[in-house]
């Protein structure tokens, strides 16, 4: 009999927000009719912060509970499948060759189903961490605009971008304490097998 390799979900899910850098030409700065920018007020604050929030600390409970159903489901599955293969072993040797390839047949196929959801609830974690996960960068943007305006800066940086600054700079303490009381808890949400596969589906082939 063929070997089966029984896989294991892996749930990594993170968020990597880019940012594209504008050139601008130095003929462009400064040239007749422009206009003067104003000099640079920085506020900085942890890009640690996100992972620091109760928003994300929910998100990561839920998600261990999750993760925990689908072990306990996957468990299931490969115990089913230990038991049919070690099944079909025995019956070989009684079989007629075309019984026991249609047998074969039927068992492969269970294979491919159980693969095929062992996918879909990988799916299920990646997509409902992501956009909890939007949730809480898009909370994150708004307090920290808010509070550039409060302290008078016209630019806020994250500190793990500065070598070194002045500790009045840093404003960290101060946009956790807002995130977590603009958004205590966010709700992770498991889209369906339908959507997940209709998802699947749409993802460019590589």
């Amino acid at each position: 009999m063929k070997k089966i390799i029984y896989l294991s979900l892996l749930a990594s899910i993170s968020m990597l927000p880019s940012v594209g850098k504008a050139e601008t030409s130095p003929e462009s700065v400064g040239s007749k009719g422009a206009t003067s920018l104003p000099a640079p007020i920085i506020g900085i604050v942890e890009q640690a912060t996100l992972d620091k929030s109760a928003a994300l600390k929910s998100i990561i409970e839920q998600v261990n509970k999750k993760r925990a159903e689908v072990q306990k489901e996957m468990a299931t599955y490969e115990k089913e499948l230990k038991e049919q293969d070690k099944k079909l072993a025995e019956e070989q040797k009684t079989l007629s060759e075309k019984a026991f390839t249609e047998k074969r047949q039927a068992f492969e196929k269970r294979v491919h189903e159980i693969q095929e959801k062992i996918e879909v609830r990988r799916a299920q974690m990646e997509l409902g961490v992501e956009d909890a996960k939007k949730k809480v960068y898009e909370a994150f943007l708004k307090v920290v605009s808010e509070l550039r305006k409060e302290v008078g800066a016209n630019i806020i940086m994250y500190k793990e971008t500065i070598v070194s600054a002045a500790p009045e700079l840093d404003l960290t303490n101060t946009a956790l304490e807002r995130l977590n009381k603009e958004l205590p808890t966010v709700k992770v949400e498991f889209k369906s097998e339908a959507e997940v596969k209709k998802q699947l589906q749409k993802r460019p082939l590589l």
